[in-house]
């Protein structure tokens, strides 16, 4: 019994949305351990600031070239075996690692912050936006994450100033471990 045209349509858009979805839960799947690797560079470099505020910004240059090496041999290694057109995933995370740390080196120093508070809560806002605009198009948890992120690091900014750096570090931090896994559960 052959089908109809109105059949073999739903068929298709059926196929279209299946695919759609696993590739939101493919880039999920992927993002995980950038996100657990990166809430524990926060932890530890936003722990850092707060405790030992005259380490910070040897600590940071050595967290972010870890982060950065790590989020390319994780993408490397997510990439063997798949398509070509994943191959270049790693490189391209590491990538947007450096547009990002050059980005906010070029604001501070064309902004001029004054303390470090205000250092500490640029890049988390930038963080926030990198995340909330891939979750426009990749898929609603990295929208919410980055919210969180957004929203928390205001929060911390306006009421715990005094301490922001430590709050960042667990509460920064442990928002992207934590949304690691829920990507990870996907």
């Amino acid at each position: 019994m052959p089908i109809s045209t109105q059949e073999a349509a739903d068929a298709l858009q059926d196929i279209a949305r299946t695919q759609h979805r696993a590739s939101i839960l493919r880039g999920y799947e992927r993002g995980a351990p950038h996100l657990i690797l990166w809430g524990l560079i926060w932890v530890l470099g936003y722990g850092t600031s707060d405790l030992a505020p005259a380490l910070a910004n040897p600590a940071w240059l050595v967290l972010d070239l870890l982060g950065m090496t790590g989020s390319f041999l994780i993408g490397r290694a997510a990439a063997a075996g798949r398509s070509s057109a994943s191959a270049g995933y790693g490189a391209r995370f590491a990538g947007l690692g450096f547009t990002a740390l050059a980005f906010v080196a070029a604001t501070y120093y064309i902004l001029q912050p004054h303390d470090s508070a205000q250092f500490g809560a640029f890049p988390a806002l930038l963080i926030a936006l990198i995340y909330t605009v891939i979750g426009i198009w990749r898929g609603s948890r990295w929208a919410i994450a980055g919210i969180v992120v957004g929203v928390c690091t205001v929060a911390g900014y306006a009421f715990f100033r005094e301490h922001f750096m430590l709050w960042m570090a667990v509460v920064g931090g442990g928002t992207l471990i934590l949304t690691g896994l829920w990507l990870r559960r996907a």
